[in-house]
């Protein structure tokens, strides 16, 4: 057997044309097909056996339009000029379309030749399809009358490959079936492709029909996205970032308070959520939301608390300072983890194979859904400024855009990420905000900032004790309402009232009744109500009547009679009271806890401390150390990747040995094995360096070759071979 011809290899071929191209050229394919530059191929064979390697035309394919596989389903059937490729797609893609979809697969290196174009067979694994779909426009009229012609069992059959994948298989599918057979009568009728013996492919325009998205294929040029115009989009996306922020502070509130426990399968249970759900006044997917986005930008983690055995999810210590931050910051930061996000917060709630799917489990992570979020908001940026495409023509753009994508990205998928835009302020009545178009290019945060309105640190007081803020706020602002009053109703004007509770929450935190009088004098823009003056001064004439202290802790009060009351009272039992004076009671409890039983029995008592100032005994909110985030991978520069130009030219020698494909590399191998005849190989290994070898081969399987080198047997990973030739064919 003589040594395998390489011009009979598509490895080969392309190994030859990359070798007439210039510096520039295979560093600009090196930048655009950047997995297949590291480490340094040791050749252009090399090279070329990387570009058509499964792995990394599974990568490339992402970047391929719709048209850009008609162009690559043609040329893997023939050799074209890009002329004649023009003619065969007339009427479904203009000329410059066309010529300059065969020249982008040119740049990628899946096609290439100078004059006409090729490709090699590999390059079918960059098509999310087994069988050839977009050469001819499908017959739509013919599926519609073929799908209605089919039985109950066919139905049925279709529906099932619609919902998952397009390939079946059965061994009806050979030509010697019945041709009255389901699966032949789907086959004649172009309900089904068939791409072996035994394996049958549903086409994607049949797809389409049975779920109701729009067909692609009848046209290959780009579709036109336009839509009834949605007024005040900027002004809406500011409403839901305002409202994404008090979300992620009430959130925040609660897990400050009570942290929420890591259950055994990771994350955090669905009855964890439900109680924070409940406590922030959320639905459980908002607040599902809200705990993944919290927790990807750093601001909620797992950890430790001191004398606990059982992790717990809290705010981290970088909290604080972010939500000091300009509202337009601390949007984009949530703004820009969830265009990042590697996660479905879609799948929390739903059955898993651990079971039921609950915020922060592993079961949640995607890789993808970050592209799948991008793939959304450029569709919409397609679109004119502040219109709205309908559902399926934005679907369908997707689609063109990234076919590859097409059984993930459907109809209802597309649906969620838009709602999840809106949500987070990106999109508003289904059309891209300024903030939206901004975060996929530069900094959403200046964008956002200009839509919202500037932060007040006013209210307007009504005779009823309900206090109004007329917009947005700053956060500390907010927490001091908050302190003297409770919030009715949110929003863009959120209401708060002033009750007996919460005037002696702000003079148990501290606060003297001159300061609460002082605080809605100041920031009221209407007359302080009598009302609301008698209130605070009935409060603070009743708080602190008894005080309390630590002994194990004290209680005292200048009003024997007071003392007298709360002896006498049941709760005295339950603390351990015991006077030591008229107006003055010891017990064992401490200090927080006897304030707190008191408070329960209906009497109402100041802490103070050594001083006889009154102190705040709320605990402070819980926090954690926040999580080191994870550096991005190092990227090749240009100057790099030039240099490896230099380098994969520097170790081409094209006239040593013999370029092989996987197969033709397969066979060459296994007859040397079977016969006993040495083989020079080329290899390249985990580093990079290319060597060569002289070896009798003695195996081939699981992926190595197993050869005698010298004395000692071997092993080589068949990946990494790289030529191969026979010795004796010299």
């Amino acid at each position: 057997m003589s040594s395998i011809a390489a011009s009979a290899a598509p490895t080969a071929l392309l190994a030859e044309w990359l070798r007439g191209r210039d510096d520039a050229e295979i560093t600009a394919l090196l930048d655009v097909r950047r997995d297949v530059a590291t480490p340094v191929p040791a050749g252009f064979p090399v090279l070329a056996s990387r570009l058509l390697s499964p792995s990394s035309l599974g990568r490339v394919a992402e970047r391929l339009t719709l048209l850009d596989l008609a162009v690559l389903e043609l040329l893997l059937g023939e050799e074209l000029d890009p002329d004649a490729l023009a003619r065969r797609l007339r009427g479904r893609a203009l000329k410059k379309q066309v010529l300059a979809s065969a020249a982008k697969l040119r740049a990628l290196a899946l096609a290439w030749g100078d004059e006409a174009l090729r490709s090699a067979p590999a390059a079918r694994d960059a098509l999310p399809w087994r069988t050839p779909q977009l050469i001819t426009p499908p017959d739509l009229d013919a599926i519609d009358a073929a799908l209605a012609a089919a039985g109950p069992d066919e139905r049925a059959l279709l529906d099932r490959l619609a919902e998952g994948s397009p390939l079946g298989r059965t061994a009806a599918a050979g030509p010697g079936t019945s041709p009255e057979h389901p699966v032949q009568r789907m086959l004649a009728s172009g309900l089904l492709a068939r791409v072996d013996h035994q394996t049958v492919e549903l086409p994607w325009e049949v797809r389409a029909r049975l779920r109701g998205e729009l067909p692609l294929g009848s046209s290959l040029k780009p579709p036109v996205l336009d839509g009834p115009p949605v007024p005040g989009t900027d002004g809406a996306g500011a409403v839901a970032a305002l409202e994404l922020l008090r979300h992620a502070d009430d959130v925040l509130d609660v897990l400050g308070a009570v942290p929420a426990q890591r259950v055994k399968a990771g994350g955090i249970g669905v009855r964890e959520q439900r109680r924070v759900a409940k406590a922030a006044g959320l639905d459980e997917e908002r607040t599902a939301l809200m705990l993944e986005l919290l927790a990807a930008a750093g601001l909620l983690a797992e950890g430790e608390l001191d004398g606990e055995e059982d992790s717990v999810f809290a705010p981290t210590v970088g909290v604080d300072e972010w939500q000091r931050a300009a509202p337009a910051d601390r949007w984009a930061l949530l703004a820009r983890t969830w265009l990042e996000l590697r996660r479905q917060p879609a799948l929390i709630g739903t059955r898993g194979e651990e079971g039921i799917v609950g915020p922060l489990h592993r079961a949640a992570r995607s890789t993808v859904a970050p592209q799948d979020r991008a793939a959304v908001l450029d569709a919409l940026a397609l679109a004119p400024a502040g219109t709205a495409p309908a559902l399926p023509e934005l679907h369908a753009a997707i689609r063109y855009e990234h076919p590859s994508w097409y059984r993930r990205l459907t109809l209802d998928a597309v649906a969620g990420i838009v709602e999840q835009a809106q949500i987070v302020g990106l999109v508003a009545g289904g059309a891209l905000t300024a903030a939206g178009r901004a975060a996929r290019t530069t900094d959403p945060a200046q964008a956002m900032a200009a839509a919202l309105p500037k932060p007040v640190e006013e209210f307007l007081l009504q005779a009823d004790l309900t206090l109004t803020i007329p917009g947005p706020t700053t956060h500390d602002f907010a927490a001091a309402v908050a302190l003297v009053a409770d919030l009715e109703s949110a929003g863009g004007a959120a209401v708060y009232r002033v009750t007996d509770a919460s005037v002696r929450r702000a003079l148990d935190a501290g606060r003297t009744s001159a300061e609460v009088h002082a605080f809605f004098t100041a920031h009221s823009v209407t007359p302080v109500p009598q009302g609301l003056t008698y209130l605070v001064d009935d409060v603070a004439r009743r708080h602190g009547a008894l005080r309390a202290g630590v002994a194990g802790s004290f209680l005292r009060s200048d009003d024997p009679a007071l003392i007298a009351a709360v002896l006498a009272s049941p709760v005295t039992e339950a603390l351990a009271l015991r006077a030591v004076a008229p107006t003055v009671l010891i017990a064992q409890v401490p200090l927080s806890d006897l304030v707190a039983g008191l408070n329960a029995a209906g009497f109402t008592a100041a802490a103070e401390d050594s001083r006889g100032v009154v102190v705040d005994l709320r605990p402070s909110a819980i926090r954690l150390p926040a999580p080191r985030p994870r550096p991005p991978a190092a990227q090749p520069t240009l100057e790099q990747l030039a240099d490896a130009t230099v380098q994969i030219r520097r170790q081409d020698s094209p006239a040593d040995g013999a370029r092989t494909s996987g197969p033709e590399l397969m066979a060459l191998l296994q007859t040397a094995a079977g016969e006993g005849r040495a083989v020079r190989l080329g290899y390249v290994d985990a580093n990079g360096v290319f060597t060569r070898h002289v070896v009798v081969p003695e195996s081939v399987r699981h992926g190595q070759l197993a050869a005698l080198d010298g004395d000692a047997t071997r092993r080589f990973a068949l990946h990494r071979v790289t030529t191969a030739d026979f010795v004796d064919a010299e």
